[in-house]
């Protein structure tokens, strides 16, 4: 004859005892004294006040978009009107197209991962022409076919 088995419960899923550590601290904490209730406030409190200054110190930085690009414009150089494009991605653009106020055309076959570019306006076309060397663009399209995105020109600090 063969002896059953003792009844072993099942072990607990790392969900389950995180609940129950949370209800644990909850239930030792609604039987603590008033005095450190209070204490309590003041450090989470304080702990809270600290993080939220480090989050609006401390903005995220880098790229925001699917490429990584970033691009700025140099008015008024000794060149002329330049735009300064840089791939701060991780991977290199191909059969890229640069289109400046939706009108004018710069192309690149390849921008590789951390590259920087400086496209000056004469590089630009639209019909076999140049834009005028006055032209103050506002906004610079990618496309590629990693993907593309459009990004306001601002002053290069």
């Amino acid at each position: 004859m063969s002896q059953p088995q003792p009844h072993r419960p099942e072990p607990l899923s790392a969900a389950a005892r995180v609940t129950g550590a949370a209800k644990d601290l909850a239930d030792d904490f609604r039987r603590s004294d008033r005095p450190f209730k209070i204490r309590t406030g003041i450090v989470g409190t304080w702990v809270l006040l600290a993080l939220v200054s480090f989050w609006i110190a401390c903005p995220p930085t880098g790229p925001s978009n699917s490429l990584g690009a970033e691009a700025r414009l140099d008015a008024g150089g000794i060149m002329g009107t330049q735009v300064l494009v840089e791939n701060g991605g991780d991977r290199h653009w191909t059969d890229v197209a640069f289109t400046l106020d939706g009108a004018w055309r710069a192309e690149r076959r390849t921008v590789r991962a951390g590259d920087k570019l400086v496209l000056g306006l004469s590089t630009f076309s639209r019909d076999g022409q140049p834009p005028p060397p006055e032209t103050q663009p506002k906004l610079l399209r990618i496309d590629c076919a990693e993907g593309h995105t459009s990004l306001k020109l601002g002053p290069s600090r």
